[in-house]
């Protein structure tokens, strides 16, 4: 099967060993790697499946209405994802474009017999749902008020943007991070951007040889 692995920025895509695969350094945030990724699919010949990696921050047990949560350095599985702060901020609080009858949010779905794989592959990583953002969640405040919206454990700036391209192009996805940071008052982030971004790369070339 042809996939087409893709990731953000150069950082995290950097010496990934790809076998058979094709790469694509999409750009961070929604608009780009969507950009990037439709203008991809739309030639031929489209590939058999996407697999986007990267980073990724995890929202802390703390603003979890059920505790628990992923660690920095944990890898997972993102099964569904959302667009977390499309829509528009008032008095009463936030309305998504869902809410304001203007468009989807989703969750948009990654495939889920690869996810399933892909999760085996890494050791019984964990399937979630992300949270799509365009500006990060380091305050308490917006950590807590996204992980409590969206019911989410992780987020990144591409993925719901890159799972709506797949779906339009009918093209399966399986999307796998690895938790750089924890969101929320900064101090407390515990950031490992550079190991972070090195394990989902090498996570993201064990699931490529295992899925060719």
């Amino acid at each position: 099967m042809l996939v087409l692995a893709v990731y953000a920025t150069a950082q995290e895509g950097a010496g990934l060993r790809a076998g058979a695969a094709t790469l694509l350094e999409l750009g961070a945030g929604k608009v780009a790697a969507a950009v990037a990724l439709c203008s991809a699919l739309a030639r031929r010949p489209r590939p058999g499946a996407v697999l986007l990696f990267g980073v990724c921050g995890a929202f802390p047990a703390r603003h979890l209405a059920a505790g628990g949560g992923l660690a920095v350095g944990d890898l997972c599985v993102v099964g569904e994802d959302l667009l977390a702060d499309e829509g528009a901020e008032n008095e009463d609080g936030f309305q998504s474009l869902a809410e304001l009858g203007l468009g989807e949010i989703g969750p948009f779905a990654a495939d889920p017999t690869l996810s399933a794989r892909a999760a085996e592959i890494l050791g019984g990583a964990p399937v979630l749902r992300g949270a799509t953002v365009s500006r990060c969640s380091g305050t308490e405040a917006l950590s807590a008020e996204i992980a409590r919206r969206t019911g989410a454990l992780v987020e990144t700036m591409e993925g719901a943007a890159v799972a709506l391209a797949c779906r339009t192009f009918g093209v399966p996805l399986v999307h796998l991070r690895c938790v750089s940071n924890l969101t929320g008052e900064r101090a407390r982030a515990g950031w490992r951007c550079a190991e972070a971004a090195d394990k989902a790369r090498r996570a993201a070339a064990e699931v490529l040889d295992r899925l060719a």
